[in-house]
């Protein structure tokens, strides 16, 4: 059996997380999927994600990783 799941923009995504409320200047949003932490480190903030508006090129989703 086959799900689609439909993700338009970043904050409709699962791995969506954030660098913590301790932040200076106030909690990022960042990426915490598998492939994502694999290719750019396990450092939050080498994962931010830069528009929650859009979905940017690195997403593993958009280079047919598993959800």
């Amino acid at each position: 059996m086959k799900v689609l799941v439909t993700i338009k923009k970043c904050s409709d995504c699962n791995h969506l997380s954030h660098t913590g409320a301790f932040t200076q200047g106030g909690a990022k949003p960042c990426c915490n999927h598998d492939k994502t932490c694999e290719e750019r480190g396990y450092d939050c903030f080498k994962r931010v994600i830069p528009n929650l508006g859009s979905i940017p090129v690195w997403c593993p989703l958009k280079r047919g990783s598993k959800y």
